[in-house]
Formats: C-alpha cells, structure tokens, sequence
C-alpha cells in the first residue's frame, strides 16, 4: 500500500487491541469484525495460527496477533477480518476501538519477521500504535511466519 510506504501517515485505520498491544489496519482493508465460531485445527501449523473457519462461503484463518509477535494469547474469540485482494485473515482482538485517521512515522518496529510489517509507532489518542501492512503480513504468514 502507498500509504504504508511514505515516512508518515494521514490516512483512516479501524484501531484494535490484542491483549495490552494496539493494532490498526487501513480501513479499506478492515471488512468487518466478527466472533469466530469453533475452528478447526489445521495440523502441523505454528501456535500463532489459531485455526479456520468458513464464513460466507471462504475459509478464513484466524491469526493471534498476541502469539505472532511473541507475547501471551489474549484468548479472544473476536476478529477484524482484513480482505485482500488474494484472500482474507482474522486478526483476533479484545477490543475494537473504531475508524480513527492516524498520524505518525511509518518506520518499521524491528529488523526482521513480523515486526518488519508492523510500523510506527502512531498515536491514537493517547495510545501507541503499531500499524499492520496488511499485504506484508498476509505475505509473511504466506512463507511459514
């Protein structure tokens, strides 16, 4: 996304957490929240990766974005689906704040995996923020991460 590769940001993003980390996806991307119901495993897949379900005639996996960056399972049983072009991921999160337009540096929060296609720190309010590359992400989970 343009957006995502300028050093700062003015755009909308709908503001989640996942756990005590804030998260925000470009609007556009973030077709709906929704409760996931029971989810099938899917085998040999990493912890982060909580398992799928059919919604609206897709098969949609359900990230844990607390596990993917390294932390503790929030246990939530809600999720911001975020479509692209090639498909659609749920991102679990404990709390949708809403659509806010973010301001901030773009810069990614670490050198390598996951943290490459998380940027910022932005504020929401007064809230850090980690803004997700959808495309990124989708392609990071794509190889295995």
């Amino acid at each position: 996304m343009a957006a995502l590769e300028s050093e700062t940001t003015r755009q909308s993003y709908l503001v989640f957490a996942c756990g005590s980390s804030w998260y925000a996806v470009p609007a556009e991307a973030a077709a709906e929240v929704v409760t996931f119901p029971e989810l099938t495993r899917v085998p040999g897949s990493p912890p982060h990766l909580l398992g799928v379900f059919a919604h609206r005639g897709e098969v949609i996996p359900v990230v844990d974005m607390s596990l993917l960056v390294g932390g503790v399972s929030a246990g939530s049983r809600r999720a911001v689906l975020v479509r692209l072009a090639r498909g659609t991921l749920a991102l679990t999160a404990s709390t949708v704040a809403g659509v806010s337009a973010l301001m901030g540096p773009l810069e990614p929060l670490g050198p390598s995996g996951v943290h490459v296609h998380l940027r910022g720190p932005v504020k929401s309010g007064s809230r850090d923020v980690a803004v997700i590359d959808p495309e990124g992400l989708f392609d990071h989970l794509s190889q295995g991460g």
